[in-house]
């Protein structure tokens, strides 16, 4: 059966068409129809019909513009159009891209059937003839097409062989490149045809070899090896040319020597293109290239997953408490492995690194870090995530916007640095905090900052803690608060632990303070 598509802005004339029309008897098959030319052109690239009927005016992009669009596109599809008698100087524009047919509307079935019969008939003709033809009669895109995509039975090397010297792709050497626009679904096939029309004008022009369309890919096959940098690094930048302000990622599968394995070139393109985002920026990806390198990570028993995320939000927000700028970009390429070591892809590491920048975000918000005016900020910052094309990028914004809100960080010699560990001792007293934990977010050893710490303030860390929490302590119980509130909130989880440290730095109990 011959394939074909409907393309009206009306959808009674759509369904009139599918009912009324004998197709079968034809010879024919509706396999999808479209309300204006736009939609046609994703439906074109993903079905393949030989024949289109298209009405002459419809919004968005009309029948003129579709047949133009087509055509520049080197689809050379059987069009019948249809118009009213109003559009007839404008449809004789139509007629000049050699249309198959033209119709007024209302359509009359015996005019359409006696159309698609003579449509039939060329259909036919050029069949035979390309069967016939040794040469330029062979259809490249349809057989590259098939090489592409996985047939039902595997040809005979033979037949393979003839139909490849037919298409005059007998070549010592293919390599697939396959390009792929960041568009949104609705403006992919119009972007797929802009690109393969410019590139077609440079790679076949060139004799490099061939290009075509498999949505929603732009396909070069190249008939020689992209050997050393700089042959890659000039197609991508001629690719990037023509693509102009269109984001996009493109990958070569490899050269391969024999036209029965073209499609593992195409396939091992596919797989490295969609690695872009892990992969090099501004380049021509390949197969079998690693990831961008990782550190290593810190282990946690049984790296258990939800331990983890609550490991890494504790230590990025006590960095930026510490101000240490510097460890947060470790700590976020941590984050950055830790997802990949768990196989996530694209759109998961983008929601694991929004989950993580919100609740930063968030703790940063409960001590009015965050004021109430930079909510759009924030919510423009959060969305943002999901637009970065590559994960360094991503890591970078991420970086940037959360150091916005880092104490700021000067290191003037050890005095300075201690004077901000004691700082953030006294906003943080009432937390699990621990010299091995601070030593981390200054760059120091635990002993080492231990012995610095002590010979700066003639207190050992967990007595200066201590100090610390039973001040706070007396405040709260001076303001009337029962003692086994106060010992949670100064940071003692044991009210019986409590009571023997105030008993320690005061020589009474709390509730002797409390009750003088």
């Amino acid at each position: 059966m011959i394939k074909v598509v409907i393309v009206d802005d009306e959808p009674k004339l759509r369904q009139g068409l599918q009912t009324l029309i004998p197709w079968g008897d034809l010879g024919f098959t509706v396999i999808a129809t479209a309300g204006n030319g736009k939609e046609a052109l994703k439906v074109i690239m993903d079905k393949t019909p030989q024949v289109v009927i298209a009405d002459i005016r419809m919004p968005v992009m009309d029948g003129l513009q579709l047949i133009q669009q087509l055509r520049s596109a080197g689809q050379h599809l059987h069009v019948i159009i249809l118009s009213g008698y109003a559009d007839f100087e404008y449809a004789k524009q139509a007629i000049k891209y050699g249309v198959a047919g033209y119709l007024l509307k209302p359509v009359n079935i015996s005019e359409m059937s006696a159309s698609l019969k003579l449509v039939r008939e060329q259909i036919e003709k050029e069949s035979l003839s390309k069967e016939g033809h040794q040469g330029e009669g062979m259809n490249r895109d349809l057989y590259l097409h098939s090489l592409l995509v996985p047939q039902e039975k595997t040809e005979d090397p033979a037949k393979l062989s003839s139909k490849t010297k037919q298409a005059d792709l007998l070549w010592g050497s293919y390599e697939v490149v396959v390009i792929y626009p960041r568009v949104s679904d609705a403006d992919r096939s119009e972007e797929l045809i802009r690109l393969s029309v410019g590139l077609k004008q440079g790679i076949e022009a060139r004799s490099m070899g061939i290009v075509t369309v498999i949505s929603p890919y732009v396909i070069l096959l190249l008939n020689a090896p992209l050997r050393g940098r700089q042959r890659r690094d000039n197609l991508y930048g001629e690719i990037r040319s023509i693509a102009g302000d269109t984001r996009f990622a493109a990958a070569t599968g490899g050269a391969v020597t024999e036209q029965k394995y073209i499609r593992s070139s195409y396939v091992k393109a596919q797989e490295a293109v969609k690695q872009a985002f892990f992969s090099r920026k501004n380049s021509l990806l390949e197969p079998d290239i690693p990831c961008l390198p990782s550190p290593p990570l810190p282990r946690l028993p049984d790296d258990n997953y939800e331990e983890r995320i609550e490991d890494l939000i504790f230590r990025l927000y006590y960095c930026l408490d510490a101000g240490n700028k510097t460890m947060v970009s470790q700590l976020l390429n941590e984050a950055a492995a830790f997802f990949l070591k768990q196989g996530q892809d694209e759109k998961s590491v983008k929601q694991s690194f929004f989950f993580l920048s919100n609740a930063i975000i968030h703790k940063l918000a409960a001590v009015s870090r965050i004021e109430l005016k930079e909510t759009e900020t924030v919510s423009r910052f959060l969305n943002g995530i999901y637009q970065h094309d590559h994960l360094q990028d991503l890591l970078e914004e991420i970086h940037s916007f959360l150091s916005e809100f880092a104490e700021d960080f000067e290191p003037k010699g050890k005095e300075q640095e201690i004077k901000k560990m004691l700082d953030f001792i006294n906003r943080h007293y009432a937390e699990d905090l621990r010299l091995s934990s601070i030593a981390g977010l200054l760059n120091y050893s635990t002993p080492y900052l231990g012995q610095l710490f002590r010979n700066m303030t003639g207190d050992y860390f967990n007595t200066y803690l201590d100090r610390v929490r039973i001040q706070k302590a007396k405040e709260l119980l001076g303001q009337g608060m029962k003692v086994y509130e106060v010992a949670e909130h100064v940071g003692y989880t044991n009210a019986n632990y409590f009571h023997s440290k105030f008993k320690k730095y005061e020589g009474r109990s709390p509730s002797d303070y409390k009750n003088p």
